[in-house]
């Protein structure tokens, strides 16, 4: 496949991802307001507090998930579907081994955690240990199904991929709707369907995945070196996701020392908005990891770099043009969302976390490189360390007296400092230029920022605040940043694709 095609793949992949994220986003909204309405504040709260539990083992899945997705890729691009095969094999002993330590830790020290810390009414003690159970069936699903959507993804069948999320959210929204009709306690009918879904889903890849690849094939075979590298890999993911986690729950308990839970609160409000946003970011980077794998596996340096660095550009001007109208409407955005009852220093949290999300969209690109090289000891245990440090920074300057703002910078120089790590990391895996990244990636995207930052204030001066000025502000910074990527940042290659697209599109809408 050539360079040409490999890039309008890509675009292609990029659209169905994005389409996908706003579809499920709208849909996961609405559900979550309807199932509130339904189930009551309280049986809706058992039921995310136990699945909340549940759910803190997903950091392993999503770990294996990305080792899984690795190594398919690297033995597509290199040796065929032969070794493909191999790793399939590999990743269903991988899943079941996950899947009986999941199991047995949900079923002992998750069942008395349930029983004896949990504080839920007595009189739903009882549906919240079915809901324990299906969390529980729903999650051995999901681990199930990683090798067959690892390898969708391996392909490239985002549309496919996109198809199944949308399905999900669409069937999680029409069991909301018809939960009121159910006869039975309806919490646990809850729980019942969602489990259905789960399993609907592991049934929905594992079919796609046997009926279009050949290397998804059972073969009695153990290849111990496969085997002992797939989890070595995995196992470095596992100890970068739980440094992330750890993170994040840190500093809520470091706020939550100094300040009490409503600047928790604050922060949780923030990390809500931010996580959509990312999600969209994300849409970008994934479609672009199989290549890069793929390309680094056949020694092709040149392409894997090149790839790396437009994913890296685009990610970050995309982020922008998203948290623009955001960083000017903040105010009017929450009071929209939450009326009267925003937390105190939600606005300025908000701000923060944003800005912290530009370092991990650089460095999520950053990380692609590394995850194809395979080399992830030095990376996992220099960057965890890093991210780790904004726990005690942030401790530290609360107790010198500093407000919950100051403290929450912390996370971004910590995140600063682990993709300045991370870089230098990079440099002992391929040979780049630094001078490079700096004039490919952010000498593009300053240029961007300065030309449109203040776009959005002509707007603020000229009409009062409200709605109108929200759609004006969101329209200017979308057409405003939009122009100046396409004729500022895209290089010469990117602004052709670009055309080409636009052309295509452009055909199928007029009939040509």
């Amino acid at each position: 496949m050539s360079y040409t095609e490999s890039n309008k793949r890509i675009a292609r992949n990029s659209l169905y991802m994005s389409i996908r994220m706003v579809a499920v986003l709208l849909v996961t909204l609405y559900t979550t307001r309807v199932a509130l309405s339904v189930l009551g504040v309280t049986d809706f709260g058992v039921y995310n507090a136990v699945c909340g539990f549940v759910s803190m083992f997903v950091f392993l899945n999503i770990s294996m998930s990305n080792g899984i997705q690795r190594f398919y890729n690297f033995e597509l691009g290199r040796n065929g579907v032969g070794s493909a095969r191999d790793v399939y094999n590999m990743a269903l002993l991988i899943q079941l081994v996950l899947v009986v330590l999941v199991v047995a830790l949900t079923e002992t020290l998750g069942l008395w955690y349930l029983h004896h810390k949990m504080v839920i009414p007595a009189d739903r003690m009882g549906a919240a240990g079915w809901i324990f159970q299906f969390s529980i069936l729903s999650f051995v699903f999901l681990i199930l199904q990683v090798p067959y959507s690892a390898a969708i993804m391996a392909h490239e069948k985002m549309d496919y991929y996109a198809i199944v999320g949308v399905l999900d959210a669409v069937l999680k929204l029409a069991i909301a709707l018809a939960l009121p009709y159910a006869t039975a306690d309806r919490l646990v009918v809850y729980g019942v369907l969602l489990a259905m879904i789960s399993v609907l889903n592991f049934f929905l890849f594992y079919v796609y995945a046997k009926r279009n690849f050949v290397e998804v094939r059972l073969r009695l075979r153990f290849d111990g070196g496969l085997f002992r590298r797939m989890v070595a890999f995995s196992g470095w993911n596992i100890f970068g996701s739980f440094s992330y986690m750890m993170k994040e729950q840190g500093i809520n308990l470091v706020l939550n020392l100094f300040f009490g839970p409503v600047v928790n609160a604050a922060r949780g409000v923030a990390a809500q908005v931010n996580a959509g946003l990312d999600s969209f970011v994300q849409n970008v980077a994934v479609p672009v990891r199989p290549q890069v794998v793929q390309s680094y596996a056949v020694g092709d340096t040149a392409r894997t770099l090149s790839l790396t660095y437009s994913v890296s550009k685009l990610s970050c001007l995309l982020l922008y043009m998203l948290t623009l109208p955001i960083f000017y409407e903040t105010d009017f955005i929450l009071r929209l969302w939450l009326a009267d009852k925003v937390p105190p220093h939600t606005a300025t949290f908000l701000v923060i976390t944003m800005s912290v999300s530009f370092l991990n969209s650089l460095n999520a690109c950053v990380s692609a490189v590394v995850h194809a090289s395979g080399r992830m000891r030095n990376y996992q245990v220099f960057t965890a360390m890093a991210v780790l440090l904004s726990v005690p920074l942030a401790y530290v300057v609360l107790r010198m007296g500093y407000s919950a703002e100051v403290a929450l910078w912390m996370s971004f120089v910590a995140m600063l400092l682990a993709h300045t790590v991370s870089l230098i990391i990079l440099k002992t895996i391929v040979d780049y230029s630094i001078v490079d990244y700096l004039k490919l990636i952010l000498w593009p995207f300053a240029l961007v920022v300065v030309a449109t930052c203040w776009m959005p204030y002509i707007v603020h001066l000229c009409i009062q605040p409200g709605l109108l000025r929200f759609l004006l502000t969101g329209f200017v910074c979308v057409v405003g940043v939009g122009l100046s990527v396409y004729f500022i940042a895209l290089n010469a290659s990117e602004r052709a694709l670009v055309d080409g697209l636009w052309l295509k599109a452009r055909g199928r809408l007029s009939g040509k």
